[in-house]
């Protein structure tokens, strides 16, 4: 039960402490590496690191897809972990309903696969 709270706060430590503009440490994309084509989710440690030191613009340009992922993440990892408490709120069951509804998540997987195809087009 705490394993997946204590791995987001390893994480966060680690991205609050490690800059990977300047470090070696942390992982590279394998799809950019090989293909020299942008993931989805590319500049998400280098965004992650940004807004974790407040600086929410910049995270924003390493990876636009950050402001829709953060929250739903955010919103998911807390219903998921909240639900299975005694007598959970109202509020917990309206989110986890949401956040696991099957138009949620093809809804999020339609926009994360389009952001993938316009970054690269573009040159985001």
């Amino acid at each position: 039960m705490w394993i997946i709270p204590a791995a987001i706060v390893a994480a966060g430590v680690f991205y609050y402490c490690v800059n990977p503009l300047e470090s070696d440490i942390a992982p590279k994309c394998p799809m950019k590496l090989l293909t020299g084509w942008q993931c989805p989710s590319c500049g998400g440690q280098r965004a992650l690191h940004a807004f974790l030191h407040g600086r929410i613009a910049e995270a924003v340009s390493y990876n636009l897809f950050f402001i829709i992922a953060i929250p739903f993440l955010l919103v998911t990892a807390y219903a998921t972990l909240m639900i299975n408490k005694p007598n959970p709120s109202r509020l917990t069951v309206s989110l986890y309903n949401f956040a696991t509804s099957k138009y949620t998540l093809m809804s999020y997987i339609a926009v994360y696969l389009v952001w993938w195809v316009v970054r690269n087009l573009l040159g985001i």
